[in-house]
């Protein structure tokens, strides 16, 4: 009956992202960037896999950025301004199933729209491929829809992250201005902690208090920079089936204890 009552709140939240405008300006302008890497492409005089890979990818990301922050933030915060939530939960939904139904639906709205993105860029990569075929002697398909899985991965975090967020403000530009920046810090954080090891870090005498708090902050936001497998797949480098079970533990775990802590925070807010 549970699954039941998520599947349905999940379908509806797919509906009404569908529905939403931005969702095909996205894809078009997505759409564009890769059909532009097949022109951009023939610029390079060399390395030109690296370049399709790394354009491609890079669209597919973006494409999924722009539709967590603009799309799904909108898609919760949507119910609570208009006030459509009190129809929801007046039927037999509890709060902590409309949490989880919303993600289900943003989730499947975003994996239907980096399946579609993926299989576009699929199709530039090979027709690139086919026109200079010697420079893809080391590319590997295998290597590329792994950076992609793992860039789906990362969306997982992030959307887990929006509805963490959402349930906390009443403002989606809160919501959207918490979660970039969580975005942002979660891309460096790992490039911090390295500099800090280093010897020019050591010469700059950081405060105690800054490392120690550096130190507690890591273990707290999300590394999302161990999903970026960009520069693996451009180069053909191999991603190990055991780095990526790795990161598929620490995505799920992350994000279903972020929304744990979701609906618990949704269960005890007043709805105004």
């Amino acid at each position: 009956m549970m699954i039941r009552k998520l599947l349905a709140l999940a379908i509806l939240t797919y509906k009404e992202g569908v529905r939403d405008r931005a969702l095909f300006g996205i894809g078009l302008f997505s759409l564009f960037m890769m059909t532009g890497s097949i022109l951009v492409v023939s610029m390079f005089m060399r390395e030109l896999h690296k370049v399709t890979v790394d354009i491609n990818l890079s669209a597919i990301t973006f494409a999924g950025l722009l539709l967590s922050f603009f799309v799904s933030i909108n898609l919760m915060s949507k119910d609570i301004d208009r006030h459509t939530i009190y129809s929801v939960l007046s039927k037999p939904f509890s709060r902590s199933q409309y949490v989880w139904g919303k993600y289900l639906g943003i989730m499947l709205l975003i994996i239907t729209a980096m399946g579609m993105l993926t299989i576009c860029s699929s199709i530039a990569i090979w027709f690139t491929k086919f026109q200079y075929l010697v420079y893809f002697q080391g590319f590997s398909w295998i290597e590329f829809y792994k950076a992609v899985y793992a860039e789906l991965l990362m969306f997982f975090m992030l959307n887990a992250l929006i509805v963490f967020f959402s349930t906390i403000t009443t403002s989606s530009f809160i919501t959207l201005l918490f979660s970039i920046s969580t975005y942002i810090a979660g891309q460096t954080i790992e490039e911090v902690v390295l500099f800090l090891k280093t010897k020019h870090a050591a010469d700059m005498a950081l405060s105690k208090g800054i490392t120690t708090i550096i130190d507690v902050v890591q273990y707290i936001l999300p590394n999302l920079s161990v999903f970026d497998l960009k520069t693996q797949s451009a180069h053909a480098i191999t991603i190990s089936w055991n780095y990526l079970a790795a990161i598929t533990c620490y995505s799920g775990a992350y994000s279903i204890v972020l929304l744990i802590m979701a609906s618990l925070i949704f269960n005890r807010r007043e709805l105004k």
